[in-house]
């Protein structure tokens, strides 16, 4: 894999930094935030126009992208702290390409014209598929379900089976709440779930790539939004350290805050590093194994450190709402606690293997 972005990488990049800069300011978030749903559906309809969601999605099956252009999208998501519901929907557009790569939901769903939510074995908790009478039927819950509350669809990964199952449909019982970092998500509880032919997408060995492959997309979005929050948390402070006067002279002119400013770039730096390691495992389609495991802890490690010294280094005034930076804290404390998420990365190194 090329490090260096191709011409239409780096005009992705550009595309997704220009528009939220121009369209999701710290107000706008703020605003979209306290909306029943979390995020703005008219931005949401842009952003689809825009074609960023192609970017879950290859050629063959309608889109344009892969590995690379997912992780350009979400670490330009992370600058700009966006809450819209990208990441769900890249991890749910990946499993369905993955699994059918002509299936009918694709195209309404790169178009913005419905919702989906990726799921993951490892989010689950208790899940099971049963069978009886020829009739297969799924129970077990999902505690966090990213967007899940605005979700028409819920595409689950699960070892043995790959399926798509109707927010609506009989059995699912979906409650939506707000977390921590002030964005939607929803509990969900499936009930004797009944899955008919149609709803399945693959079984056996072909579910178990499915599963894998989702895996590898879900550790690539974390890793590259951390990067993306780091990013933004570390230009505030750059730019707040040279404009704050404190004993006649601008407070980054002290050697000690040069420092921990110097400390916060090299973060920076290995968070970008290590998800692009996550990136390159994705496009090598291997299976998720500790490499990725430990760049996952890695990437939101740092990027927690960083967001933990911006709030330091600005004093008092970086615990309000009027600068972005506590809800930088609060998202990636969410990337690292979230089911899927870096925790669950540390378990599977802390934990050994049989």
């Amino acid at each position: 894999m090329k490090i260096t972005p191709t011409e239409e990488q780096a005009l992705l990049a550009q595309s997704v930094t220009r528009f939220l800069a121009d369209r999701y300011d710290n107000e706008a978030r703020r605003a979209c935030e306290a909306t029943p749903q979390g995020f703005d559906r008219a931005l949401w309809q842009d952003i689809a126009g825009l074609g960023w969601l192609g970017a879950a999605v290859g050629e063959a099956a309608g889109g344009f992208g892969g590995p690379r252009e997912v992780a350009i999208v979400m670490e330009g998501a992370g600058r700009a702290m966006f809450a819209g519901p990208l990441s769900a929907s890249c991890v749910a557009l990946a499993i369905l390409e993955a699994a059918d790569p002509g299936n009918g939901q694709l195209e309404p769903l790169m178009a913005g014209e419905k919702i989906a939510c990726g799921l993951t074995a490892a989010m689950g908790e208790g899940v099971t598929v049963q069978d009886g009478n020829g009739i297969r039927r799924l129970s077990g819950r999902f505690s966090t379900a990213p967007a899940g509350a605005s979700a028409d669809l819920f595409v689950l990964a699960l070892p043995d089976l790959v399926c798509v199952l109707d927010a609506a449909g009989e059995g699912m019982n979906v409650r939506g709440f707000r977390g921590m970092d002030g964005r939607r998500y929803a509990e969900l509880r499936l009930e004797n779930v009944r899955i008919d032919e149609g709803a399945t997408l693959c079984e056996g060995d072909g579910a178990r790539s499915v599963c894998a492959r989702a895996d590898a997309i879900l550790a690539l979005a974390i890793t590259a939004e951390a990067a993306g929050l780091a990013a933004r948390l570390f230009e505030d402070t750059l730019a707040y350290a040279g404009q704050r006067q404190q004993f006649g002279q601008e407070i980054g002119r002290f050697q000690a805050l040069q420092h921990r400013l110097a400390d916060m770039f090299v973060a920076v730096e290995e968070t970008r590093s290590l998800a692009l390691a996550v990136t390159r495992a994705a496009e090598d389609g291997a299976v998720p194994g500790r490499a990725v495991s430990q760049a996952v802890v890695g990437a939101v490690d740092r990027a927690l450190h960083v967001a933990k010294e911006a709030i330091q280094l600005h004093g008092g005034v970086g615990m309000t709402e009027d600068l972005p930076l506590g809800a930088g804290l609060r998202r990636v404390k969410v990337l690292q606690l979230m089911p899927g998420g870096a925790e669950d990365h540390r378990k599977r190194l802390t934990t050994p293997s049989r």
